[in-house]
C-alpha cells in the first residue's frame, strides 16, 4: 500500500519539476482541524521571477481527503502573503469534509476578501487553464492527483455560475479578459 507521504512527495516533485526556476517554501497551518482531518498538510509557495509573474500556492496533502484519485488546489496572486496559506487550508479542510468534497465547478464562500481590498471573497474550482494539462496531471505512486485552480469571484459571480452555469461564466471571463487575480477587479455580473 502506498503510504501518504510517497503521494506528497510525488507532488512536490511534480510542482518543482513545473516551475524548476522557481523557489520554492512548504508552510503549515495550525489553527483549525487541518491537521486532524488532513495530517502533514502543507502548503506550497512557489515565488514569483519575474515581476509580471503571479506568486502560486498549492495545497500537497489535500488529495489525501480521498481514496483513489485525488486533488490539490491552487491560488495565483500578485503578491505573497501568508493569508493565501490560511485560505487553502480552509479549503483543503471543506475539502475533506465527504458533505462538501469539492470538484470543477463548485464554489466556496471563504467569508473574507481573498485578498486585502478585493471584491471577491468566494473560489471557484477550474481547470488550471494558465498552465494546462501538464499542471492538472500528476501521477503518483498508485494512484492520480488532479491539480485544480481556485479562481477568486464575487458573491454576484458564484450566484451565476449556479444558475447559469460554470462554460457560461467562463466564457463571460474570457470574453471581458478580466484579470482574475487583480485586487481592483470589479464583478462582472
Amino acid at each position: 500500500m502506498v503510504g501518504a507521504e510517497e503521494v506528497r512527495d510525488a507532488i512536490r516533485r511534480h510542482l518543482a519539476g513545473f516551475w524548476p526556476d522557481h523557489p520554492q517554501e512548504e508552510f503549515s497551518w495550525t489553527m483549525g482541524p487541518i491537521e486532524e482531518w488532513l495530517p502533514g498538510f502543507r502548503v506550497r509557495r512557489i515565488a514569483s521571477v519575474k515581476p509580471t509573474d503571479p506568486w502560486v500556492y498549492v495545497t500537497v496533502g489535500a488529495s489525501d481527503a480521498t481514496d483513489g484519485d485525488g486533488m490539490e488546489f491552487f491560488i495565483l496572486t500578485p503578491s505573497e502573503s501568508p493569508r493565501h496559506v490560511e485560505t487553502l487550508a480552509m479549503v483543503a479542510s471543506f475539502h475533506a469534509d465527504a458533505r462538501y468534497r469539492l470538484s470543477v465547478g463548485r464554489t466556496v464562500n471563504i467569508g473574507r476578501p481573498w485578498i486585502e481590498g478585493a471584491a471577491a471573497d468566494h473560489l471557484l474550482v477550474s481547470l488550471p487553464y494558465p498552465y494546462g494539462p501538464s499542471l492538472e496531471h500528476c501521477d503518483a505512486p498508485g494512484r492520480h492527483v488532479q491539480v485544480l485552480w481556485l479562481v477568486p469571484i464575487t458573491e454576484a459571480e458564484a450566484r451565476s455560475v449556479s444558475e447559469r452555469g460554470l462554460e457560461a461564466f467562463e466564457q463571460l471571463l474570457e470574453q471581458s479578459d478580466a484579470d482574475v487575480i487583480s485586487p481592483e477587479r470589479r464583478s462582472l455580473v
